[in-house]
């Protein structure tokens, strides 16, 4: 999939997709934005387009000598050998339990998606609150969502399936060397009987059979919170980047004031490795 197709997936589930610059930016706040891709480097010069409408935004740099903050990424690099057996002896024993009792498998079928999917993701909502992309909540938004998953053969889109139905989603996008883990949910049974685990390691499998595929982008690291340390857990890697921060002053002193966690960690995401 090309960065274009990307947008185009992100910019049908809802997301605030612009191109500005001959870059693809996603207004992840408001006010604030990050390129569709976060975790490549922007050469010099081509953010200085974003200043308009935008109060702030953050990027990758290829010079460090050009960056004033850095940013984390968890990531899980290729493994061309990877199978079960590499994976640790408790990982190991629940992901077989979870095998026992669910089956994995890509999922072709719209319908299907969006409403077993449906009836998944709201018991997700639920549970976590998950705030982005929260519009799928409503049944008319999670349909649009599917439709947009299954569009593009680049998309990697699984299930679990107890009892052939439909029990939590995987969704990841394949763009240019990495595959971009975009989505995961999960009812709370499914949850309890190691879908994710067993979902997870399914995705590293494939990835495993995959040459095109450098490495799997994980999430932007969070600070060390319990995702965070879930997929660190499990064989992950924490990088962090040379980035470039632009905030407007105003929008500066509030994050210092009201925010001062969420300030220091897009200053220097390093600072809360744990």
């Amino acid at each position: 999939m090309t960065a274009d197709g990307y947008a185009q997936v992100q910019t049908a589930v809802g997301a605030r997709v612009e191109r500005v610059g001959g870059v693809y930016w996603n207004r992840v706040r408001r006010i604030f934005c990050r390129p569709l891709l976060p975790h490549e480097a922007l050469p010099p010069g081509v953010a200085e387009a974003r200043r308009a409408g935008c109060a702030g935004f953050q990027y990758v740099v290829a010079d460090p000598q050009a960056a004033n903050s850095a940013m984390g990424f968890i990531v899980l690099e290729r493994e061309p050998d990877y199978s079960l057996e590499a994976v640790s002896h408790n990982r190991r024993r629940l992901i077989k339990s979870a095998a026992k009792k669910m089956e994995v498998r890509p999922i072709r079928d719209l319908p299907e998606l969006q409403t077993q999917g449906y009836a998944a993701y709201r018991a997700f909502y639920h549970r976590t609150r998950y705030n982005y992309l929260a519009s799928r909540r409503r049944e008319a938004d999670f349909r649009q969502w599917a439709a947009a998953q299954l569009q593009d053969p680049r998309a990697t889109v699984l299930g679990a399936y107890k009892g052939g139905k439909l029990e939590a989603v995987s969704v990841a996008f394949w763009v240019r060397d990495t595959l971009v883990y975009a989505s995961h949910f999960s009812g709370v049974e499914a949850l309890r009987e190691g879908a994710s685990e067993l979902l997870f390691h399914a995705l590293r499998e494939a990835v495993a059979g995959t040459p095109g595929i450098a490495q799997i982008l994980v999430r932007r690291y969070q600070g060390g919170n319990g995702m965070d340390q879930y997929y660190l857990m499990r064989g992950a890697k924490l990088i962090h980047k040379p980035a470039r921060l632009q905030l407007n002053p105003l929008v500066r002193l509030g994050l210092w004031i009201c925010r001062p966690r969420q300030y220091a960690l897009l200053r220097d995401s390093s600072r809360f490795t744990r």
